[in-house]
């Protein structure tokens, strides 16, 4: 059986159009019924001294809820959190460390089509005369049926003077 080109063409697209559709700072996985997103937005570049918000949201996208998810996002260093703010039904502790800081968002249950978001206040500080610093700001998934490592976002942003 012989493809006509523009089918070929066609399948030769889908894989690349599908690529195109995810960015760096957000990812999509799925658990039987379930789907969710999982977004992380910093500003692109951040100041030194400068408090600044960090957010972080999922969403249930698919027929079914996620259920007991947990959502970990860590920050590198020089980065420290100075509070977190969680949407209603969901709880939100943090830590800062020598090694960065991370925020533990427990979730509960995500019911279908609905979004829920965490917002990180932090701070950086460079050392006096100290270039700008790339940094990634990560955030992970948990549920159940959504295994570590499966749904993962990063967003990439600048530390300035």
């Amino acid at each position: 059986m012989r493809l006509s080109r523009g089918i070929r063409l066609s399948l030769l697209a889908l894989p690349l159009a599908g690529l195109l559709a995810c960015t760096n700072n957000d990812d999509v996985t799925g658990t039987g019924g379930a789907l969710a997103t999982l977004a992380v937005d910093v500003p692109d570049t951040v100041h030194s001294g400068v408090s600044f918000d960090i957010s972080v949201s999922t969403t249930a996208i698919g027929v079914e809820g996620v259920h007991d998810g947990v959502v970990t996002a860590t920050l590198p260093p020089p980065l420290q959190i100075n509070n977190v703010t969680a949407s209603p039904g969901t709880s939100a502790t943090f830590s800062n460390g020598g090694g960065g800081s991370t925020v533990t968002w427990t979730l509960n249950t995500l019911d279908s089509n609905t979004n829920s978001h965490v917002t990180i206040n932090a701070v950086g500080t460079l050392a006096s005369a100290a270039p700008s610093q790339n940094l990634t700001a990560q955030a992970s998934m948990v549920a159940d049926g959504i295994n570590n490592g499966e749904l993962v976002a990063l967003d990439n942003f600048v530390l300035a003077p």
